[in-house]
Formats: C-alpha cells, structure tokens, sequence
C-alpha cells in the first residue's frame, strides 16, 4: 500500500514537473517568433549596381545585381544604408527611386533586410507627430 502512494505520488511530480516545462519552452519559443524587436519602415532605393561579376561569402563565384536601400528608423534616426545582392535573372528588378519596405531590429538599426517592394507607402521616415531623438521637446 505504502509503495502505491509513494509511486503515485512521485508520478504525480514528475506529471507537473513536466507541464511546467513545456509551459515555459512552449513560452520561450513564441518570444523568439514574435517580431516585438522588429520594425518596418519606408526606404529609398538609391543606386542600383550591375550586373556585377564577382564572389560570394563562401567563395564561390556569381553574377549579380547590387541594390542599395537608405532608409529612417521609426525614431526618425538614420539615414542608414542596406544593400541586397539578387542574381541577375531574378524575377524582382528595382530601379533607382523604388520605394520598398525595410525590416529592421530595434537594438540595432543598422543592420537592416530588404522586405519587399511597395507602392502605397505614404511617407517616409517617422510618422507625423512623432519628435526625433536630436530635437528637444517644447518646453512650456
């Protein structure tokens, strides 16, 4: 009798032990999918390069065409530069004055992604209203 209440009673620990944990990874997986550090705003497409005949990161030779972005953070901070290498028969053709949507990290807004092209974007940069970083707020 004594050894059925202490096996089901350590079951019953491992039981929650278990639903805890698959509580907490299950948490710990939507965090890394949400994009609550991303952000995506309006950019520029200001020179476009090729084809260009040279190398890849790894090495290995290719040609391609250069497409280089500048863009402004939601903040009004920038104008920062993304560039995107596509393969010269790609369906996707930008040309100098394209607008296009750019993804970008909040903690590093440097480091941004050429998310695709639109042509009903309104503005560029922050949103009317919002006050950049370098200018002070009126003071009363």
């Amino acid at each position: 009798m004594l050894t059925i209440v202490l096996l089901g009673g350590f079951g019953l620990v491992l039981l929650v032990t278990a639903l805890i944990v698959a509580d907490v990874v299950s948490g710990s997986r939507r965090e890394a999918n949400s994009s609550g550090s991303e952000e995506k705003t309006a950019g520029r497409v200001i020179r476009v390069r090729g084809p260009v005949h040279g190398r890849l990161q790894d090495g290995t030779p290719a040609s391609y065409t250069e497409v280089h972005v500048e863009y402004y953070t939601r903040r009004g901070e920038g104008p920062y530069e993304v560039t995107r290498k596509l393969p010269v028969g790609s369906r996707t053709s930008y040309q100098k004055g394209d607008r296009v949507i750019v993804a970008y990290d909040v903690r590093t807004p440097r480091r941004g992604r050429i998310a695709g092209r639109v042509t009903h974007w309104p503005t560029l940069g922050p949103r009317a209203g919002q006050t950049s970083p370098e200018e002070p707020l009126p003071q009363r």
